[in-house]
């Protein structure tokens, strides 16, 4: 049976020059027979309300190639879309107006949070993901605990993500709940050695990678 990466973190190899995945950890939030679905981590986003508005959904939907240029700093509107917002802007706290580039594909906003309360599933040991409108706006009122908002994601069929791992784009680390909610600009560089160090260990069979610093 083929492994689940499911609450796992694909972690860039430092080879990956492509600034859409360059320095990039990416969470797995779902996994099955046909689609694995991850969610970058650490592409923050700032945009001026107009722009959070269009990212919501109220009035524009964003192409692959838009949202690679939001992650650039650069804001345009493309198509019009029936989609509606999770919430309303006047419902968002100025201190949460701040998204993460989840990746080029398009889907509904998320969260990632600690409460199990505000989840439709779990990633990971206590990293619950949300994406109904009420769990959301809760979640965001509540503020007594880190959660990342983010729009956009990556996807994989099963053979494409287990093809790119071989190959060595992507190191897998397990999540926790330090790592997921740590400083976007200071995480790849906090978990590459171990992620690296996850992959010799599989590649040369030892059972831990911690046994891989008891080498060096």
């Amino acid at each position: 049976m083929r492994e689940s990466y499911l609450g796992q973190l694909l972690v860039a190899s430092s080879t990956i020059t492509d600034p859409m995945y360059a320095n990039g950890v990416c969470l797995i939030v779902h996994d099955d027979e046909t689609r694995v679905i991850g969610v970058m981590l650490n592409r923050p986003i700032e945009p001026n309300p107009e722009a959070f508005d269009a990212i919501l959904g109220e009035t524009h939907s964003k192409n692959s190639t838009e949202q690679q240029r939001r992650f650039s700093t650069q804001t345009e509107k493309t198509e019009e879309s029936g989609t509606n917002s999770p919430f309303q802007d006047s419902d968002l706290p100025v201190s949460s107006r701040s998204l993460h580039f989840g990746g080029p594909l398009s889907g509904p906003i998320v969260a990632l949070h600690q409460i199990r309360d505000y989840a439709e599933a779990e990633t990971g040991d206590g990293i619950y993901v949300a994406a109904q409108k009420q769990h959301l706006v809760d979640l965001i009122r509540d503020r007594n605990e880190p959660f990342r908002l983010i729009v956009g994601h990556l996807g994989w069929n099963p053979e494409e993500l287990e093809a790119e791992i071989a190959s060595g784009h992507w190191h897998v680390l397990p999540a926790n709940v330090d790592d997921v909610f740590s400083s976007a600009s200071d995480m790849w560089s906090c978990v590459i050695r171990r992620a690296t160090n996850s992959s010799l260990a599989k590649w040369i069979g030892l059972p831990d990678a911690n046994s891989i610093g008891e080498l060096n």
